[in-house]
């Protein structure tokens, strides 16, 4: 499988990788348990379609080790594509309401803007002064 879909095999593998980053602990959601290879992997592939295709050349590096110690092959061979894995899998896991809410976290959430009047009349004032008078062509 080249495109599209990560397939069950390699979201076991993807999940397996990205419990070493982010384990199990008392009061605290995993990230297989937050869905990072499952639902939560779907919901990001509609952000970012390249993802299936990126996460295939992580497991593709990592071969048949097992997950620490492919993780630690990662690191030592190709630091940026680990920085990378570890940077996908935190935002995926992130993706979850539950995981958001376990940390404290509501996501980014919409914030007005706040217009000072007096900044809009500094940043007019060339165009107020220039007058308007029509352009021609």
């Amino acid at each position: 499988m080249s495109s599209g879909s990560l397939s069950a095999a390699e979201r076991d593998i993807l999940g397996s990788l990205a419990d070493v980053l982010i384990p199990p602990a008392t009061g605290a959601i995993c990230a297989s348990g937050a869905g990072v290879s499952g639902v939560l992997l779907d919901q990001a592939q509609s952000y970012a379609p390249d993802l299936p295709e990126r996460l295939r050349g992580v497991i593709a590096k990592v071969g048949n080790l097992g997950p620490a110690q492919a993780l630690q092959a990662l690191k030592a061979s190709d630091g940026a594509a680990y920085d990378g894995f570890c940077e996908t899998i935190a935002a995926i896991y992130f993706l979850s309401p539950q995981v958001r809410a376990a940390v404290g976290f509501p996501g980014r959430e919409p914030k007005p803007a706040r217009v000072d009047v007096a900044d809009l009349e500094e940043l007019l004032l060339p165009v107020l002064e220039a007058g308007f008078a029509p352009r021609t062509a």
